[in-house]
């Protein structure tokens, strides 16, 4: 059974939320700028399903790790003891789902810019 949320905890939750959207957007804003630079100054030298795989298994997932990352080094600053722990040990499906829906989705503009 879950504990009600107290104002405290209530604003530590906010807090957080508002930090993984600072984070999803410095992602998006990051690969949309890398892609830009590559595609458009870098285009004589690469071709694009060659661009698009290196972005797709090497770029986008660095990028998520580094902000995503330090999300969650920010989250258990928040949280440090003498206050209680919000973030739970083991990634739950929510935290898993939420991360692949990111990932797809970011990989599948690429794929739709290249056209």
């Amino acid at each position: 059974m879950e504990e009600p949320l107290t104002t405290a905890s209530a604003s530590v939750s906010a807090e957080i939320i508002l930090i993984d959207l600072v984070a999803l957007f410095l992602t998006v804003a990051t690969v949309w700028i890398v892609w830009y630079v590559v595609t458009e100054v870098v285009q004589d030298d690469v071709t694009h399903l060659q661009t698009f795989l290196t972005f797709a298994f090497v770029t986008i997932p660095f990028v998520m790790l580094v902000y995503f990352g330090s999300a969650l080094i920010i989250y258990d600053a928040m949280t440090a003891p003498p206050w209680p722990t919000l973030l739970p040990s083991k990634l739950s499906l929510r935290e898993f789902l939420a991360a692949a829906v990111i990932y797809v989705g970011l990989t599948a503009w690429l794929w739709w810019s290249l056209a």
